[in-house]
């Protein structure tokens, strides 16, 4: 792991070369986010990208950037929209101080600035999924589950950094209808057959997403190495493979 004293001379030498630092925080229970560090002296805030799975890695970045570019030259408030062509519009919210403090501890730190202004790049429409939380809401456990994780110990008898090979359907809050469990800290989860899925749909996400987002889908937990479940999409009991 990485100590403080090396972590704040990465970001210094990030924002020295390109203006601001990214940090993609990853592993455990939560959902990905990313957030900038060092924006603050370009736009006058930091930004953070929170959950949002439909988006690879590189292309939060893309689009970190371009709010960057376009906040550098012009005012930054609620409602501030970016259309990004294929990746789609996003507009801006601002995070409470309950979130900034849980999530984005390495732009605290680095400024020394505990009311640090943040804001959140939220995507809109079918390219938002569940794992996107409201930020501009006070963070509380039971009203954001996905996020849960951030406050809760985790309670399930398997690892916390449990990963599940899904769907976006699911992830936008489709009912799954089958699980597997392959090894102790991997499954499949699929709202319908899950070899019909298509490959640019599929995404692997932390067990703990799932939960959060269908607490139905607990009985995960508890399968055997090798073992599944289906259920019927309009009685949703869950049964053994035959």
């Amino acid at each position: 792991m990485m100590q403080k004293s090396e972590f704040l001379r990465l970001i210094q030498a990030n924002i020295n070369a390109h203006g601001y630092h990214v940090t993609v925080v990853t592993g455990g229970a939560l959902p990905r986010y990313a957030y900038t560090i060092g924006c603050v002296l370009i736009v006058g805030a930091e930004l953070v990208f929170a959950g949002g799975e439909y988006y690879s890695q590189a292309q939060i970045r893309e689009i970190l950037d371009a709010f960057v570019s376009r906040l550098s030259r012009e005012p930054i408030d609620a409602g501030f929209s970016v259309w990004l062509g294929l990746l789609g519009t996003f507009t801006l919210a601002p995070v409470d101080a309950s979130w900034r403090n849980r999530v984005l501890l390495g732009a605290v730190d680095y400024h020394a600035q505990p009311d640090l202004l943040v804001w959140q790049i939220v995507p809109e429409g079918l390219h938002r999924t569940l794992d996107v939380p409201e930020m501009a809401q006070a963070f509380d456990a039971t009203a954001q589950p996905v996020w849960q994780w951030l406050d809760r110990p985790w309670p399930f008898p398997v690892p916390a950094h449990s990963m599940v090979l899904t769907e976006v359907q699911v992830l936008r809050g489709a009912a799954a209808t089958e699980m597997m469990r392959w090894e102790a800290d991997d499954w499949e989860i699929f709202a319908g057959a899950g070899p019909e899925v298509p490959a640019a749909d599929r995404r692997m996400v932390p067990l703990g997403v799932l939960l959060g987002i269908d607490p139905t889908l607990e009985p995960a937990v508890y399968l055997p190495i090798g073992k599944g479940l289906w259920r019927d999409i309009e009685a949703l009991e869950w049964n053994e493979w035959g």
